[in-house]
């Protein structure tokens, strides 16, 4: 095998333009600029706007070619809405979180489809498209919000994160982001666009997490779902408005095999109240220190994160 560099592209950062030019005739190749796409999905150096996604609108609008849609009933439109229109961004709403404007597009061809077909015959919606894109057992056609379908896509990192894992992918990601602990040790400053999608979504990541504590260095002792099924900064609010550090994860506050919870202030009232059964809760959990920590999606009865 040999490299046919009249047919190739070569792309450089961060070297002048004479330089690229000067390289690129060196290696008899086309001189490329960012943003390219590899196997479907754009990728840059900088942040990628409403433009670098409209090849996904046009996908749909493509499709739409050949689909006449004048004697289609209701119902095959709505199966072609779903199995094909909306299929066409999922590859790409996996890796990047789409603005705002990508998805109004989608859905204007979505609904334009749905409603007057193919043609240009001008016909009136009789509903709003995000009450057609309710459940059908809350009134609506099912039809997937694309917007909120995104959301879980990208969520759903979080969760193979969380869960770890041997692969390429999460030891690239946990040695250029990782370096301080778990996902939410990480920050979005200065990180890649992907990156950014995901810290953009990661409050929508606990409301379903729950967590089994071993070591207790990823979980938070506060924020997060680890004993009584909910976080113990809503169970024990009172306390949690005085204790001293609030982001401490759970291995902080267990000490020679107790817990050790400092507050900034004496306890009086409710707060002491509070203390007690916070105490009492406690009793029945122990870092045992074996193995790392643990997290399953109380919302499945797979205890497994999905997206449908």
């Amino acid at each position: 095998l040999k490299i046919k560099y009249h047919r190739s592209e070569v792309i450089f950062i961060g070297f002048t333009q004479a330089e690229k030019e000067r390289k690129a005739n060196m290696m008899n190749c086309k001189l490329g600029e960012l943003p390219v796409k590899y196997l479907g999905i754009p990728v840059s150096d900088r942040m990628l706007g409403i433009g670098a996604f409209q090849g996904l609108s046009c996908r749909m609008m493509k499709r739409l070619d050949p689909w006449k849609g004048k004697f289609m009933s209701s119902g095959g439109k709505l199966i072609l809405t779903n199995s094909c229109l909306t299929n066409l961004p999922m590859y790409t709403m996996g890796f990047y979180m789409l603005p705002k404007g990508s998805h109004a597009k989608m859905d204007f061809i979505r609904s334009k489809f749905f409603w007057q077909g193919a043609g240009d015959t001008f016909k009136y919606h009789m509903a709003k498209w995000i009450s057609m894109c309710k459940p059908k057992i809350h009134g609506g056609l099912g039809i997937i919000n694309t917007y909120l379908m995104n959301q879980c896509l990208i969520t759903k990192w979080i969760w193979k994160i969380e869960k770890g894992s041997n692969e390429l992918w999460y030891r690239i990601l946990k040695a250029k982001y990782l370096k301080k602990g778990g996902f939410y040790s990480s920050t979005s400053v200065g990180s890649s666009q992907f990156w950014r999608s995901l810290h953009k979504v990661k409050h929508l990541f606990k409301w379903g997490a729950e967590y089994n504590v071993h070591k207790g260095d990823r979980v938070s002792f506060w924020h997060d779902s680890w004993t009584g099924g909910v976080p113990l900064k809503l169970q024990f609010s009172n306390i949690f408005a005085i204790c001293q550090n609030p982001e401490a994860v759970v291995s902080k506050n267990w000490n020679n095999g107790e817990w050790d919870i400092p507050l900034r202030r004496s306890l009086i009232g409710e707060s002491l109240r509070e203390w007690g059964e916070l105490h009492e809760l406690l009793q029945r959990v122990q870092v045992d220190g074996q193995g790392e920590d643990q997290v399953y999606c109380a919302l499945e009865k797979s205890r497994v994160y999905s997206t449908k």
